[in-house]
């Protein structure tokens, strides 16, 4: 037997559309819902779910846990209400499963977002070649009740299920990825930057507490450097690149030049910076071509759609903006464990 639990907070979104495909499949269903609307309720009644309903929010990973002691499914699929299920195939052999999830939209920012998920998904069909995954998507994915129970179900985190992913990684359960669903994306700069800091702030409250364990699992994280790439290619150049130590001393030596042809030595070391714009230019480049050749193969393989012309907005832009945002969460998560501080997050409650 199989159980799904989707979650819902306020309005139904995809509620009835993915009862009605889940039953088919074969699925109880169980609806967690949170300070849920009028039309939540009647879904609820019209094809008489079992449900755990809350008047005040909850937290997410304890609507979860609540709906979950009721399940009686071999295998658990836990969705969110606003992320509607293509299709999806059972766990064939692993332990947790990983269900892709892709956006559509035509504004600039889904596009964006678009290309964050085919990497997430790049990242997770990468990570299921070793057999683990560090963390998964709470917005669609499978699990045996055995190893979920095993686990002690999801903890008081922000990010609940990426917390869950990494315990069941370190525990040794078997990770694959199978099926599509396509899931709703934030629609303005505001809210993705919310969303963003909660998922940076989670994840790195779950890294730092696991972070030894981790380490030493190098086929954990591996993975999950395609993720950073743009910014990390940024770095190493900004890093070892610019460390032209002939550079360095021709822009010391050059001044002297003006004594014999103040022009001349005007020309050499601008020729001199340019050389190294050049170089740094053609570096990022090569690697933004080379970088954007993965994406559309990648995109042909899992059979995603992107906009290809978004990717230099992507590369260049969004995805190092992403990498400073989880950096700045860990100099706070840091922080907060030092001092003993709890860190407060707009619109959640964990």
């Amino acid at each position: 037997m199989k159980t799904a639990v989707i979650a819902v907070y306020k309005n139904a979104a995809f509620l009835e559309e993915n009862v009605r495909l889940l039953q088919k499949e074969g699925f109880d269903v169980i609806v967690a819902a949170d300070e849920p609307e009028e039309s939540v309720r009647e879904i609820i009644e019209k094809y008489s779910l079992r449900a755990t309903v809350s008047e005040r929010r909850r937290g997410k990973w304890r609507a979860l846990n609540d709906a979950a002691r009721i399940a009686d499914g071999e295998e658990l699929l836990f969705l969110d209400s606003d992320t509607i299920i293509k299709n999806l195939t059972g766990l064939n052999g692993a332990d947790v499963v990983e269900v892709v999830k892709e956006v559509e939209g035509k504004g600039l920012l889904e596009k964006l977002v678009a290309v964050d998920y085919l990497v997430m998904a790049m990242c997770a069909k990468l990570a299921s070649k070793f057999g683990s995954c560090l963390g998964v998507n709470g917005a669609a994915f499978l699990i045996k009740r055995r190893a979920f129970e095993e686990l002690g179900g999801f903890r008081c985190k922000v990010n609940e299920d990426t917390d869950l992913g990494i315990r069941a990684a370190l525990g040794g359960y078997r990770f694959a990825v199978c099926g599509r669903a396509v899931t709703s994306v934030p629609k303005s700069i505001g809210e993705w930057f919310r969303q963003r800091e909660r998922w940076s702030v989670g994840g790195t409250e779950v890294f730092v507490e696991n972070l030894s364990a981790i380490i030493r699992k190098p086929r954990l994280w591996v993975p999950y450097l395609v993720l950073f790439y743009p910014a990390i290619f940024g770095l190493v150049i900004s890093l070892f690149f610019t460390e032209n130590y002939i550079a360095k001393l021709l822009y010391l030596v050059l001044p002297f030049l003006a004594l014999i042809s103040p022009k001349l030595a005007s020309i050499a070391i601008l020729a001199v910076y340019e050389m190294e714009n050049v170089r740094n230019l053609v570096a990022g480049v090569a690697s933004f071509v080379a970088w954007s050749g993965l994406i559309l193969l990648a995109s042909k393989k899992l059979g995603y759609r992107v906009d290809m012309k978004v990717l230099p907005i992507y590369y260049f832009i969004y995805s190092p903006l992403w990498t400073v945002i989880c950096l700045i969460s860990l100099v706070r998560v840091a922080v907060a464990r030092v001092t003993g501080r709890k860190i407060e997050l707009k619109d959640w409650v964990v």
